[in-house]
């Protein structure tokens, strides 16, 4: 007995979204295969099986199809072109599958599709780099067309996966791994409307595409530990500034981008306090327990890689860092907005421990990466000081600005000079007076709440500070004195933060 129409084409849905789930399947498998060592034979093994399965369940799938053919004669005209354009959607799909058990090269799926779907298609690298162009795509300008309007989407959280552009409907699919755009297939079809068969096809090829990108684990890893070289480059200044610039350049950020610096910093319950006993005020404390900075990291990558932004990101000993390139058109894209995500996103992936996020200004050019790090860095001073979640550089007042541009061997001058004779008079009668004087500013000058937080008593309390009057040659009922003893405390922080 024939099948109704209605329950022909839900078998074939139900047959596309099998197919679908074998491609997610084998991805994660190669996922976990890419995540964790494994010998030559592993992986000859696991390609072995993967194949198995794939042919199985295309020889399954061609069954189905030929069961559909025998059993669909006499139906209407609208349920014969339903099935018809799910019979090409399976059709096409074991096609590529078998692409794969084949092991051909992406290149060749890519041209398959292209030539069946009647588009054409680009695949570009993370950074705008053709890596294959199907033959219809090769007309002059047409990448760089492209390229340009999916830059135009960057910034978005919710950025549309096909466009009209003029008379074309053009189409993109982000190739992610682990967090992180590593490819895009950009396609653009002359057609009057958006059709499913392309849609389908294209998130189709996007799949393959990630399980061929897994496949070449070891390839995204090194790019990615190059991306990191080079944003430790950037932020310590090691290098020429012409030579990074060419190397910003490699990895996406153009002649024309203007970039900022952003710092997710640890701060109570990630660290242990910190004594305070060196000359020159750079302190021996324990950093954030290991492997915390890499998680923030990752929850750094997670936020920015769905907005399709220019971006590199780094684990440091006591932060996780990134160099983005944000768009200035959007609202949604603002650095305000895009601290706000990033913090919860990383408060989620630390477990509750305490952070805050510093964002500098905006820079252009690899000179400016040491300053705009400091930026970013006096951005979470200033987010600790007002208890806020996070702090863009440019919109900090004055009193934090006075700390902009110092580089190292300055800020240590603040520090010797503003509590050098402390410093000494502690090392050698092993006292604790710069720390009582810390945790008084620390306590906006309140007598009884510091003599609380030191366990002594009031008296005992006003004796030491009287003493760190006398060698400092300070009174801290003066306001400038406060203040030269509040910019020297930041410029300890920023001193001790920045990578050695």
């Amino acid at each position: 007995m024939a099948e109704s129409p209605e329950h022909e084409v839900a078998r074939l849905e139900a047959e596309v979204a099998r197919l679908n789930k074998v491609v997610r399947v084998l991805m994660d498998r190669a996922e976990s295969t890419a995540s964790a060592p494994a010998t030559d034979y592993d992986l000859f093994q696991t390609t072995v099986m993967l194949q198995n399965q794939v042919r199985l369940r295309t020889e399954e799938a061609r069954a189905a199809l030929r069961r559909g053919d025998d059993a669909s004669g006499g139906r209407g005209d609208s349920a014969s072109r339903d099935m018809h354009a799910l019979r090409r959607t399976a059709a096409l799909q074991i096609q590529l599958l078998e692409l794969v058990v084949q092991q051909r090269d992406l290149g060749e799926l890519i041209d398959r599709v292209a030539d069946i779907v009647d588009v054409a298609i680009v695949l570009f690298d993370a950074h705008g780099h053709v890596l294959h162009q199907s033959r219809s795509a090769r007309r002059p300008g047409l990448d760089r067309r492209l390229w340009r309007i999916y830059a135009r989407l960057r910034g978005s959280r919710s950025a549309p996966d096909a466009v009209e552009d003029g008379d074309d409907w053009v189409y993109f699919r982000d190739i992610t791994v682990m967090d992180r755009v590593e490819r895009v297939i950009a396609a653009v079809a002359a057609q009057p409307r958006r059709t499913g068969f392309t849609d389908a096809s294209l998130s189709f090829l996007q799949q393959l595409a990630i399980l061929d990108a897994l496949h070449r684990g070891s390839e995204l890893a090194h790019d990615r530990r190059e991306g990191e070289r080079l944003l430790h480059d950037v932020l310590t200044g090691e290098g020429a500034a012409a030579e990074l610039d060419g190397r910003l350049q490699g990895h996406g950020f153009d002649d024309r981008s203007v970039w900022r610096v952003v710092v997710v910093e640890p701060v109570a319950g990630a660290a242990q306090p910190r004594p305070h006993s060196s000359h020159e005020g750079r302190r021996n404390h324990e950093r954030p327990v290991k492997g915390l900075t890499t998680v923030l990291q990752h929850a750094l990558d997670a936020v920015l890689g769905p907005r399709r932004l220019v971006f590199l990101s780094l684990a440091m000993p006591s932060l996780a860092a990134a160099l983005v390139a944000l768009p200035t058109d959007r609202q949604d894209g603002a650095p305000g907005t895009l601290l706000a995500e990033l913090r919860e996103a990383a408060a989620r992936a630390a477990g509750g421990r305490g952070l805050v996020v510093g964002c500098s200004a905006p820079v252009a050019g690899a000179a400016g990466g040491q300053r705009a790090l400091r930026q970013a860095l006096v951005a979470c001073l200033a987010a600790r000081r007002e208890t806020t979640t996070g702090g863009v550089f440019d919109e900090l007042g004055g009193q934090f600005r006075l700390l902009d541009g110092l580089d190292a061997a300055h800020l240590s001058e603040i520090v010797r000079h503003t509590f050098g004779p402390l410093l000494d008079y502690d090392l050698r009668h092993r006292t604790r007076l710069f720390e009582t004087l810390r945790t008084l500013v620390d306590h906006d000058l309140a007598v009884q709440d510091t003599a609380d937080a030191l366990h002594v008593h009031r008296n005992t309390l006003q004796r030491r500070l009287t003493h760190a009057e006398r060698l400092l040659d300070i009174d801290l009922n003066d306001l400038d004195d406060v203040v030269d003893v509040r910019l020297g405390l930041d410029a300890l922080e920023l001193l001790d933060a920045l990578p050695s």
